[in-house]
């Protein structure tokens, strides 16, 4: 985020609180909301494609009653199916400073989605790997991800009595697991100090070549003590 020239104002690990209220004020401003319309609320985004594989119908079942009941602001960028599209379309209808809706794709503002959101919910089905957890983690943007393929990897559940992890995961796909993950997410929401550390957890966590090529040899050093070599 310190050199992204699509966000608002960039920020990095040392001063990403500000940075990222800044942004969060700014895109919820773009979205056309009123500054008298709590922008404290918790947002959560979305940057994703509208499909099955994505846990759209997992959103499609809670998120009204969330949003109606003003446990937090809903952000999404995405195109798909046309019932997944004409659903969130229903949403920002009903709810319009609570439903924040762009059909489609622009770059700018996936980045700005990922940099200002609070939280990113991830609840696919299957997910081979997936890069936006990674990408949120780098902005300081708490993942709500289904425990699956890449996920299970990149994304460490946030442990608040050993101050370990970057985000809230959660194992079978249904709705109950993972209104339980967000409630989870939403517990320590401007509760210090533990919002600060999963955020500063989440932007330190060390995705690099380098790091996977030592594991790599450690593997291989265990490997060759084993046989004796």
């Amino acid at each position: 985020p310190e050199n992204d020239s699509h966000l608002f104002v960039r920020f990095d690990s040392n001063n990403f609180d500000e940075g990222k209220r800044i942004n969060k004020y700014q895109l919820l401003k773009s979205f056309g909301v009123p500054e008298s319309d709590n922008y404290d609320l918790p947002l959560i985004g979305s940057v994703t494609r509208l499909a099955e594989q994505k846990g759209i119908d997992l959103l499609m079942y809670s998120l009204e009653n969330h949003i109606m009941n003003n446990f937090y602001r809903f952000v999404i960028l995405g195109s798909g199916e046309r019932r997944y599209e004409d659903f969130f379309r229903y949403l920002q209808w009903k709810y319009p400073t609570r439903a924040l809706v762009q059909i489609g794709y622009s770059n700018e503002l996936a980045h700005r989605i990922i940099g200002s959101s609070d939280y990113l919910i991830l609840p696919s089905r299957y997910e081979p790997c997936g890069l936006t957890q990674m990408y949120a983690l780098r902005y300081g943007t708490i993942p709500i991800a289904r425990y699956t393929g890449g996920f299970v990897d990149t994304v460490e559940e946030y442990n608040p009595q050993a101050q370990t992890g970057d985000g809230f995961t959660f194992y079978q796909y249904n709705a109950d697991d993972m209104n339980y993950a967000i409630r989870r997410a939403l517990d320590i929401y401007h509760v210090e100090p533990h919002w600060s550390i999963i955020r500063k957890n989440a932007m330190q966590k060390n995705f690099s070549a380098e790091k996977t090529a030592m594991e790599y040899l450690q593997v291989f050093k265990w490997a060759l003590e084993k046989i004796g070599r």
